[in-house]
């Protein structure tokens, strides 16, 4: 890019953006190639990058480029919003049953890039070319990641910014996005990613920023140091069963199979997503649920929920009862917990922590009564179960990414439902809360009798009380 030693180069004291403030200790200087700003959920990480992208004159900002007109582009997983120009105003349906026919495919949102060479070159390193023909909101959220990043590196900016890029990619998509990333610097943009789990850190990064209290520590460059850092294992506090809240099952509540399908099928047009699916789910079973990015996880937990219009279609059973026998898409919700990555999208409610959560004890069509005290003391046992207590009078809304999953978390475990629907659920969380996560749902799940669907890439996230294993193939 230019002959200068460094990318960025923070002399501030203090940095800022938006409503917060970060400290930096020292001078520091980010180097040019792919470096890594590491910090927990919380640190002010995303803050950082958008010092970098666009903060260059807030709060007094000293920031020296190794060249004036740099061009810095950030990408977040926000940017679906604005990438597909779809709103979504309530995040308990899913977009296929709102707006899917105003929705484009990728080959009519990208239009002529469809046919551009560099386009198509960068789709075709990340195996996007046989999705040009599938609408925006029928994509996995691996391939949607995909195409963010596909089209912000499109622009060939200087330095890219990646929060969390990671998020939603399956083995194969994570090792294609690791080779496009080594590769860039070469190309003359250089790479800052933005994690919150040292397991992350990819073996090929020139330096790491560590970040804790929104405090800016001292850049790491010696590659051993690197490498004690990426092997860290942090260990959270001891959880036991005793500290889970007590909420005796329903009357009358007694079902054998919590879910099931018979020979599901789904298409998009004339593309076979889920064919000859057969599927049962029953009473207090743990069950992972895995596969490739496109394989249609995401799609099948939105039919379960009754979010899918093609739900009617197939034979669905829900705690004993067939599917659209007179049942509402509510009362299917009261008794299920569902966290996915996008109801974080369109969650975006203006109420303090503690009141989001103790909304999980209500029905849905409830939901927004005033909460009581006894609602409110079970949230805050919750959120103190999953070291989050200090964020409970903060509104949602102000949050970090990783901090708004816990809370959702928290919310769909405080109703200890018959039916636990966590899809992606570790993703974007430190290593500590990826821990506590994984221990919460074992212990919510081993007591009682609910059932759980844990969808995830990585076996080492499934939690231990899982004992079955469903996967779908990609078609």
């Amino acid at each position: 890019m230019n002959n200068a030693d460094f990318l960025i180069r923070f002399s501030s004291p203090r940095l800022g953006y938006g409503s917060v403030v970060l400290d930096n200790s020292e001078l520091l200087e980010i180097p040019q190639g792919v470096s890594v700003v590491l910090g927990p959920n919380g640190a002010g990480k995303s803050t950082l990058g958008l010092v970098m992208e666009k903060g260059r004159y807030a709060y007094g900002n000293r920031l020296e480029f190794a060249r004036p007109d740099m061009k810095v582009r950030m990408l977040t997983f926000t940017d679906i919003h604005s990438f597909t120009g779809i709103d979504v105003v309530s995040h308990e349906q899913r977009l296929e049953s709102t707006v899917n026919d105003f929705v484009p495919t990728v080959a009519e949102l990208v239009g002529q890039l469809a046919s551009d060479g560099e386009w198509l070159r960068l789709c075709e390193s990340f195996a996007l070319r046989d999705v040009m023909d599938k609408r925006i909101n029928y994509l996995s959220s691996g391939e949607l990641r995909k195409l963010l990043v596909v089209n912000a590196l499109r622009s060939r900016p200087d330095l890219l910014v990646l929060d969390n890029p990671y998020i939603g990619l399956d083995s194969a998509s994570r090792l294609e996005l690791d080779a496009a990333l080594r590769s860039l610097p070469a190309r003359g943009t250089s790479v800052v990613m933005l994690l919150c789990d040292p397991a992350d850190i990819p073996a090929y990064a020139v330096a790491v920023l560590p970040m804790d209290g929104r405090t800016l520590l001292p850049l790491v460059t010696d590659r051993a140091a690197i490498d004690a850092l990426r092997s860290q294992t942090p260990v959270c506090e001891g959880i036991d069963a005793s500290q889970l809240p007590l909420r005796p099952e329903a009357e009358g509540d007694d079902y054998e199979v919590a879910f099931s399908i018979t020979d599901g099928h789904v298409s998009y047009g004339d593309r076979r997503i889920i064919s000859g699916l057969d599927w049962t789910v029953r009473r207090g079973e743990r069950w992972a649920l895995t596969g490739p990015n496109g394989s249609g996880k995401s799609l099948l937990l939105s039919m379960i929920c009754g979010d899918h219009p093609q739900a009617y279609a197939n034979r669905i059973t829900l705690f004993d009862r067939r599917r659209g026998s007179g049942e509402s898409i509510w009362e299917i919700k009261d008794r299920i917990g569902y966290v996915c990555p996008e109801m974080q999208l369109y969650f975006r409610s203006p109420l303090p922590v503690v009141d989001v959560v103790a909304q999980g004890l209500r029905s849905a069509l409830n939901r927004y009564a005033r909460i009581t005290d006894s609602e409110r003391s079970e949230a805050l046992a919750w959120l103190r179960l999953m070291a989050i207590s200090h964020l409970k009078d903060l509104t949602f809304d102000r949050l970090s990414s990783g901090e708004q999953r816990m809370v959702l978390l928290a919310r769909a475990f405080i109703r200890q439902p018959r039916l636990l629907i966590l899809d992606e659920p570790l993703h974007g969380l430190d290593a500590p809360a990826k821990q506590r996560i994984r221990r919460l749902t074992d212990l919510l799940t081993g007591r009682n009798s609910t059932s759980l669907i844990f969808v995830s890439h990585y076996p080492h996230e499934i939690p231990s009380g899982v004992s079955h294993t469903k996967t779908l193939t990609k078609m």
